[in-house]
């Protein structure tokens, strides 16, 4: 058994990130997922690429590999009769479709789930876009950003009072909202193997990122005011706390049951005096002088280096991580024991390695990503299976409908 959605055929017509992530983590999970791409340059994430370091004549597109992986391409052009015609017979046969265009778009080319599901009643149809497919705002286009990032609260959440809005790195919602999606798609096949009926799948990076930020929201729905950003210097738990130390680098104190935690956490300190002192002897003493309690700890955690408090915390059995850097991660012992990192077997980047989807399943052999293809790697391949014959496939590839 390759995976448990081994037999399972799906069709892609997204692009950027989020709707190819879903795809690609079905595609990692069995199934077999065709990507049709324009004929003219593909999918967008195409072109942005990177050298590779230490060879600059191999240029990558690390965004693309990522996230279509296990798939094959078909390069059609969806604009014209004919390969709308061709894209209609993949979803004839297909399980499943996969789509984050904007639903205008998808209209004006009877990709809708209407037209499709008229087609093919067992169809789970999944639509992913910006903000949400009901309202004044569905035809609306944004990226994770803007939608899930920005307009979500997350962004103004996480500032530090009084500073401008932090970034967000690359498809950090995307990938949350492609891995969601995927999950919703299972559950769609399920009940069409108890039914015998598709349904449409509807999920937006707005609600995606209204999910991820669903604890304060409901914060301010029960008692009718959200949580405001918080300085890191009077957070209310100072146990729940980032920290620098001696050699510049930072840790995170999660210790969200504070009064458990004192005794210990002292004594990892060496403040056995604190247990007791009237200032900070409770939660309630620690909150009304957090500030003070703060710079106290600010300033012993600065007197060792990480590497130093890591062996004291974990004696004390503190909860705490280290804030670490992106290349710290690539190091990362327990990353590479659960599996972070997926081998590729790619033809052109030699050890070629990416981040793996965070689910596992014990049936499925742990083999290596077949690469993300090449633009129209499998048209004629793909073709053949709908019933093409070559002398279609040639008239279709003359007219520019296939690539």
């Amino acid at each position: 058994m390759r995976g448990p959605l081994d037999g399972f055929r799906v069709a892609e017509v997204a692009m950027w990130v989020a709707g190819p992530s879903a795809a690609a983590i079905l595609g990692r999970w069995g199934a077999d997922v065709i990507k049709l791409e324009s004929p003219k340059g593909g999918d967008p994430i195409r072109a942005l690429t990177t050298s590779a370091r230490g060879n600059e004549a191999l240029v990558i597109p690390p965004g693309y590999e990522l996230d279509n992986l296990n798939k094959r391409s078909v390069a059609v052009d969806l604009r014209h009769p004919q390969g709308r015609d061709f894209a209609w017979r993949l979803i004839d046969l297909a399980d499943v479709f996969v789509t984050n265009l904007r639903l205008d778009a998808l209209e004006e080319m009877g990709l809708d789930y209407a037209s499709l599901r008229q087609r093919n009643p067992r169809l789970v149809y999944a639509s992913l876009n910006a903000y949400g497919h009901t309202g004044p705002d569905r035809l609306r286009p944004g990226f994770d950003y803007a939608a899930g990032w920005s307009r979500s609260g997350l962004m103004a959440t996480v500032a530090e009072p009084g500073e401008p809005p932090p970034a967000q790195r690359p498809g950090m919602i995307d990938h949350a909202a492609g891995l969601g999606m995927a999950g919703a798609i299972s559950a769609a096949l399920l009940a069409r193997e108890r039914t015998g009926r598709g349904c449409e799948v509807d999920l937006s990076l707005f609600s995606m990122g209204l999910w991820m930020n669903a604890t304060d929201l409901t914060i301010g729905l029960l008692c009718g005011t959200p949580p405001q950003p918080e300085s890191r210097h009077a957070r209310p738990n100072p146990l729940w706390n980032s920290y620098q130390c001696q050699d510049g680098r930072w840790i995170f104190f999660v210790m969200l049951q504070d009064q458990r935690h004192w005794p210990n956490f002292c004594a990892a300190l060496e403040r056995p005096q604190w247990v007791d002192d009237s200032r900070f002897c409770d939660s309630q003493a620690r909150r009304r002088n957090s500030r003070e309690l703060i710079s106290a700890i600010a300033e012993i955690v600065a007197t060792r280096t990480r590497d130093q408090w890591a062996q004291i915390f974990d004696r004390h059995e503190l909860f705490w991580a280290p804030v670490q850097t992106n290349a710290e991660v690539l190091a990362d012992p327990q990353a590479q024991a659960i599996g972070t990192f997926a081998a590729v077997d790619h033809p052109r980047i030699p050890e070629c390695r990416v981040v793996n989807d965070p689910v596992r399943f014990s049936s499925m052999p742990d083999t290596p990503h077949r690469p993300a293809p090449e633009l129209g790697q499998h048209s004629e391949e793909v073709a053949l299976e709908l019933g093409f014959s070559w002398e279609e496939i040639a008239r279709l590839k003359e007219n520019g409908v296939l690539g």
